[in-house]
């Protein structure tokens, strides 16, 4: 696909989203417009979204509860009704507890769960090196 200059206006970018399927283009052109540091990272950026890539990968982040976690390709995004889960465990772990994250992708869960405690212990590990 070659990369085609775009207007740096968000409607141009809502409208570029919104023929590439984006569900959600509105919010997702605003963080595209506000990652690019030039009109040809943006097309770039659009282009990317575009293509299929999740937002997040684009972005280089996803947040989640309040805090954004660094994702590249290969690392699971963390998904906003896991949300749910952490909160659950916070609500339902001990005082002093350990937090174990296997597989723990970009770590968002397991630095939720700590962070719901002043004094839970994390560790958190990952065999995948992205």
């Amino acid at each position: 696909m070659s990369v085609h200059p775009i207007s740096t206006t968000l409607s141009t970018t809502v409208l570029a989203l919104r023929r590439a399927g984006c569900v959600f283009a509105e919010d997702e052109a605003v963080l595209l417009h506000e990652a690019a540091a030039s009109p040809d990272e943006l097309s770039a950026l659009v282009e990317r979204r575009a293509a299929g890539l999740p937002l997040e990968h684009v972005l280089g982040w996803a947040e989640f509860r309040g805090r954004r976690f660094a994702v590249d390709t290969g690392v699971f995004v963390p998904r906003r009704r896991t949300e749910f889960l952490v909160a659950r465990a916070a609500a339902l772990a001990p005082r002093r507890a350990v937090v174990v994250d296997l597989c723990c992708g970009s770590g968002a869960l397991g630095v939720a769960l700590a962070a719901a405690s002043d004094t839970a212990e994390l560790h958190a590990c990952d065999v995948e090196p992205a």
